[in-house]
Protein backbone atom coordinates (compact mmCIF):
# COMPACT_ATOMS: atom_id res chain seq x y z
CA UNK A 1 0.00 0.00 0.00
CA UNK A 2 1.45 3.33 -0.71
CA UNK A 3 0.45 6.21 1.34
CA UNK A 4 -0.78 9.48 0.61
CA UNK A 5 0.93 12.42 2.61
CA UNK A 6 -2.50 12.87 4.17
CA UNK A 7 -2.64 9.25 5.19
CA UNK A 8 0.79 9.55 6.61
CA UNK A 9 0.31 12.05 8.67
CA UNK A 10 -2.92 10.54 9.95
CA UNK A 11 -0.90 7.97 11.27
CA UNK A 12 1.54 9.97 12.71
CA UNK A 13 -1.16 11.20 14.41
CA UNK A 14 -2.09 7.61 16.01
CA UNK A 15 1.29 7.03 17.22
CA UNK A 16 1.22 9.80 19.12
CA UNK A 17 -2.98 9.62 20.32
CA UNK A 18 -3.20 5.66 19.73
CA UNK A 19 -7.00 6.59 18.22
CA UNK A 20 -8.65 9.89 16.62
CA UNK A 21 -12.08 10.79 15.79
CA UNK A 22 -12.60 11.68 12.41
CA UNK A 23 -13.95 15.08 12.97
CA UNK A 24 -10.73 15.77 14.65
CA UNK A 25 -8.63 14.39 11.82
CA UNK A 26 -11.19 16.12 9.19
CA UNK A 27 -10.08 19.62 11.06
CA UNK A 28 -6.49 18.98 12.13
CA UNK A 29 -6.08 17.97 8.41
CA UNK A 30 -8.41 21.00 7.10
CA UNK A 31 -10.28 18.36 4.31
CA UNK A 32 -13.92 16.94 5.02
CA UNK A 33 -14.96 14.19 7.24
CA UNK A 34 -15.84 11.88 3.90
CA UNK A 35 -12.69 12.66 2.80
CA UNK A 36 -10.70 11.29 5.66
CA UNK A 37 -13.51 8.36 6.10
CA UNK A 38 -12.18 7.55 2.69
CA UNK A 39 -8.65 7.40 3.82
CA UNK A 40 -9.26 5.09 6.40
CA UNK A 41 -11.57 2.77 4.80
CA UNK A 42 -8.15 2.13 2.31
CA UNK A 43 -5.73 1.93 5.28
CA UNK A 44 -8.43 -0.44 7.41
CA UNK A 45 -8.55 -2.77 3.46
CA UNK A 46 -4.13 -3.14 4.55
CA UNK A 47 -4.61 -3.65 8.39
CA UNK A 48 -2.52 -0.33 8.88
CA UNK A 49 -5.30 0.70 11.00
CA UNK A 50 -8.35 -0.08 12.61
CA UNK A 51 -12.31 1.60 12.01
CA UNK A 52 -14.40 2.37 15.55
CA UNK A 53 -17.21 4.14 15.89
CA UNK A 54 -16.77 7.57 14.95
CA UNK A 55 -12.77 7.17 14.66
CA UNK A 56 -9.82 5.01 14.01
CA UNK A 57 -7.11 3.36 16.08
CA UNK A 58 -3.82 1.86 15.65
CA UNK A 59 -4.83 -2.25 15.18
CA UNK A 60 -4.44 -4.10 18.13
CA UNK A 61 -1.51 -6.03 17.18
CA UNK A 62 0.79 -2.90 16.99
CA UNK A 63 0.36 -1.36 20.55
CA UNK A 64 0.34 -2.40 23.69
CA UNK A 65 -2.99 -1.66 26.24
CA UNK A 66 -2.92 0.88 28.38
CA UNK A 67 -0.65 0.26 32.18
CA UNK A 68 -4.22 -0.14 33.80
CA UNK A 69 -5.60 -2.53 31.45
CA UNK A 70 -2.42 -4.27 31.15
CA UNK A 71 -2.10 -5.08 34.86
CA UNK A 72 -5.76 -6.50 35.00
CA UNK A 73 -5.81 -8.32 31.94
CA UNK A 74 -4.85 -12.63 33.12
CA UNK A 75 -4.23 -11.25 36.71
CA UNK A 76 -4.49 -14.58 38.17
CA UNK A 77 -2.39 -16.12 36.33
CA UNK A 78 0.34 -13.02 36.89
CA UNK A 79 -0.05 -13.44 40.70
CA UNK A 80 0.51 -17.28 40.58
CA UNK A 81 3.94 -16.23 38.46
CA UNK A 82 4.85 -13.65 40.63
CA UNK A 83 4.22 -15.73 44.13
CA UNK A 84 6.92 -18.46 42.39
CA UNK A 85 9.35 -15.76 41.39
CA UNK A 86 9.22 -13.92 45.27
CA UNK A 87 9.54 -18.01 46.05
CA UNK A 88 12.86 -17.97 44.16
CA UNK A 89 14.46 -14.92 45.56
CA UNK A 90 16.02 -14.94 49.50
CA UNK A 91 16.25 -11.64 52.25
CA UNK A 92 19.12 -10.19 51.57
CA UNK A 93 19.48 -10.52 47.31
CA UNK A 94 19.97 -7.41 45.05
CA UNK A 95 17.36 -7.44 42.22
CA UNK A 96 16.43 -5.31 39.09
CA UNK A 97 13.01 -5.14 38.19
CA UNK A 98 11.16 -3.49 35.19
CA UNK A 99 8.31 -1.55 34.81
CA UNK A 100 6.14 -4.35 33.26
CA UNK A 101 2.35 -5.76 34.50
CA UNK A 102 3.73 -8.82 35.87
CA UNK A 103 7.14 -7.09 37.12
CA UNK A 104 4.88 -5.11 39.20
CA UNK A 105 2.87 -8.17 40.33
CA UNK A 106 6.20 -9.45 41.68
CA UNK A 107 6.72 -6.29 43.58
CA UNK A 108 3.93 -7.18 45.44
CA UNK A 109 4.88 -10.92 46.23
CA UNK A 110 7.94 -9.15 47.51
CA UNK A 111 6.07 -7.81 50.40
CA UNK A 112 7.43 -9.53 53.21
CA UNK A 113 11.33 -10.10 52.07
CA UNK A 114 13.55 -8.30 53.90
CA UNK A 115 16.97 -6.03 53.36
CA UNK A 116 16.55 -6.42 49.38
CA UNK A 117 17.92 -3.70 47.10
CA UNK A 118 16.11 -3.06 44.27
CA UNK A 119 16.84 -1.16 41.17
CA UNK A 120 13.78 0.16 39.17
CA UNK A 121 12.26 2.40 36.76
CA UNK A 122 9.18 1.29 37.78
CA UNK A 123 7.67 4.29 40.45
CA UNK A 124 4.77 1.21 41.18
CA UNK A 125 7.58 -1.29 42.46
CA UNK A 126 9.33 1.59 44.31
CA UNK A 127 6.41 2.14 46.07
CA UNK A 128 5.74 -1.40 46.83
CA UNK A 129 9.33 -2.24 48.17
CA UNK A 130 10.58 0.80 50.17
CA UNK A 131 10.10 2.33 53.13
CA UNK A 132 9.75 -1.55 54.38
CA UNK A 133 11.68 -4.50 56.04
CA UNK A 134 15.19 -2.39 55.60
CA UNK A 135 14.78 -2.63 51.98
CA UNK A 136 16.73 -0.31 49.85
CA UNK A 137 15.56 1.16 46.47
CA UNK A 138 17.30 3.11 43.92
CA UNK A 139 15.05 4.39 41.25
CA UNK A 140 15.91 5.63 37.42
CA UNK A 141 15.39 9.41 36.35
CA UNK A 142 14.43 10.02 33.16
CA UNK A 143 11.01 11.22 31.39
CA UNK A 144 8.51 9.51 33.30
CA UNK A 145 5.78 8.16 30.98
CA UNK A 146 1.75 9.30 31.81
CA UNK A 147 0.40 5.82 31.22
CA UNK A 148 2.61 4.04 33.64
CA UNK A 149 4.77 6.59 35.44
CA UNK A 150 7.95 4.74 34.59
CA UNK A 151 10.88 6.29 33.47
CA UNK A 152 12.90 5.99 29.95
CA UNK A 153 14.89 7.08 27.72
CA UNK A 154 19.08 7.60 28.03
CA UNK A 155 19.25 9.07 31.42
CA UNK A 156 17.14 5.70 32.35
CA UNK A 157 19.52 3.61 30.49
CA UNK A 158 22.54 4.99 31.68
CA UNK A 159 21.15 4.89 35.47
CA UNK A 160 20.16 0.64 34.76
CA UNK A 161 24.22 0.59 33.69
CA UNK A 162 25.88 1.76 36.57
CA UNK A 163 24.73 -1.25 38.68
CA UNK A 164 25.24 -5.18 39.37
CA UNK A 165 22.82 -7.41 40.41
CA UNK A 166 22.38 -10.69 41.31
CA UNK A 167 18.94 -11.06 39.62
CA UNK A 168 16.93 -9.39 36.93
CA UNK A 169 13.53 -9.73 36.76
CA UNK A 170 11.97 -8.43 33.84
CA UNK A 171 8.46 -8.65 31.84
CA UNK A 172 8.30 -9.33 27.99
CA UNK A 173 5.40 -8.09 25.95
CA UNK A 174 5.68 -11.25 23.58
CA UNK A 175 7.93 -14.73 22.74
CA UNK A 176 8.49 -16.11 19.50
CA UNK A 177 9.96 -19.32 18.79
CA UNK A 178 11.71 -17.63 15.75
CA UNK A 179 12.83 -13.94 16.92
CA UNK A 180 13.17 -14.42 20.88
CA UNK A 181 11.68 -11.68 23.52
CA UNK A 182 9.99 -9.06 22.05
CA UNK A 183 8.28 -5.83 23.64
CA UNK A 184 5.98 -3.35 21.90
CA UNK A 185 7.84 -0.54 22.46
CA UNK A 186 11.14 0.84 21.73
CA UNK A 187 11.88 2.54 25.28
CA UNK A 188 10.59 0.17 26.84
CA UNK A 189 13.39 -2.73 24.85
CA UNK A 190 16.17 -0.70 25.74
CA UNK A 191 16.22 -0.50 29.29
CA UNK A 192 15.26 -4.13 29.19
CA UNK A 193 18.79 -4.66 27.07
CA UNK A 194 20.52 -2.21 29.41
CA UNK A 195 19.63 -4.37 32.42
CA UNK A 196 20.43 -7.85 30.78
CA UNK A 197 24.18 -7.62 31.04
CA UNK A 198 24.27 -6.35 34.26
CA UNK A 199 22.36 -9.05 36.16
CA UNK A 200 24.21 -11.98 37.35
CA UNK A 201 20.89 -14.11 36.29
CA UNK A 202 17.86 -12.91 34.29
CA UNK A 203 14.25 -14.23 34.99
CA UNK A 204 11.72 -13.58 32.57
CA UNK A 205 8.08 -13.57 33.93
CA UNK A 206 5.44 -13.76 31.28
CA UNK A 207 2.00 -15.35 31.31
CA UNK A 208 0.64 -17.78 28.19
CA UNK A 209 -0.86 -14.95 26.48
CA UNK A 210 2.68 -13.81 25.47
CA UNK A 211 3.47 -17.00 23.55
CA UNK A 212 3.68 -16.81 19.59
CA UNK A 213 2.11 -13.32 19.75
CA UNK A 214 3.28 -9.84 17.70
CA UNK A 215 5.84 -7.49 18.65
CA UNK A 216 7.84 -5.00 17.45
CA UNK A 217 10.99 -4.42 19.06
CA UNK A 218 13.35 -7.49 19.73
CA UNK A 219 14.83 -7.51 23.08
CA UNK A 220 16.95 -10.31 23.29
CA UNK A 221 17.55 -14.43 22.33
CA UNK A 222 16.41 -16.80 24.55
CA UNK A 223 20.34 -17.63 25.54
CA UNK A 224 19.91 -13.97 26.84
CA UNK A 225 17.45 -15.48 29.88
CA UNK A 226 18.59 -17.79 32.66
CA UNK A 227 14.86 -18.98 33.73
CA UNK A 228 11.44 -18.00 32.36
CA UNK A 229 8.59 -18.17 34.44
CA UNK A 230 5.18 -18.51 33.21
CA UNK A 231 1.68 -20.46 34.08
CA UNK A 232 1.51 -22.55 30.74
CA UNK A 233 4.00 -25.06 29.13
CA UNK A 234 4.76 -23.10 26.26
CA UNK A 235 4.32 -24.36 22.43
CA UNK A 236 6.85 -26.64 21.65
CA UNK A 237 8.58 -24.58 19.10
CA UNK A 238 9.52 -22.26 22.19
CA UNK A 239 10.57 -25.11 24.94
CA UNK A 240 12.58 -26.57 22.01
CA UNK A 241 14.92 -22.84 21.91
CA UNK A 242 14.97 -22.16 25.30
CA UNK A 243 14.89 -25.81 26.95
CA UNK A 244 12.68 -27.24 29.12
CA UNK A 245 14.95 -26.97 31.74
CA UNK A 246 14.98 -23.07 31.96
CA UNK A 247 11.23 -23.18 31.99
CA UNK A 248 9.07 -23.28 35.77
CA UNK A 249 5.46 -23.58 35.80
CA UNK A 250 3.79 -21.56 38.28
Amino acid sequence: MKQTKRQLAIMNMLQVEKSCGITDLANKLDVSDETIRRDIKEMAKYGAVEKIHGGVMLPNSALEAPFLRRLEAQRREKQKIAKLAASLIVDGETLMIDNGSTSCYVAKALSMHRDLTIVTNSTEVARDLCARNSNKVFMAGGEIRADDCASYGPTAVNFAKQFATERAILSIAAISADQGFLDCDLSEAEFKRAVLPQAASVIVVADHTKFNRPGVVKVCDFSAVDLLLTDQMPPMSIVDKIGRDRIIIA
